[in-house]
């Protein structure tokens, strides 16, 4: 089975995408700000080119407002989207790099 890429720390541990699978690497609730391929949706583009940058800062209402850059500063510092998921998480496999 195909694996995706959770947008907040990378590995390939999804099932599918925008669907709200929850990373069992961070524990970031993959939510429909972004397709299947991890570009942003369709009509999110700033002068043509895709607005990511502001994308990132949205806040995720699945995620209880946290936004894709805080989660992805959070996973660099301690490991998970948020500290009060660290008892979630795991360790990514070797096959999801």
């Amino acid at each position: 089975m195909k694996k995706y890429q959770c947008l907040c720390c990378g590995y390939k541990t999804l099932d599918s995408r925008g669907e709200f699978d929850i990373c069992p690497v961070c524990f970031w609730e993959d939510d429909t700000y972004f397709n299947y391929s991890g570009e942003p949706i369709t009509g999110m583009y700033h002068d043509g080119e895709p607005a990511m940058e502001e994308l990132l800062d949205i806040p995720s209402g699945a995620n209880h407002g946290l936004t894709l850059r805080a989660a992805q500063e959070n996973y660099r510092l301690f490991g998970a989207c948020e500290k009060d998921m660290l008892p979630h998480v795991r360790k990514p496999h070797s096959s999801e790099e």
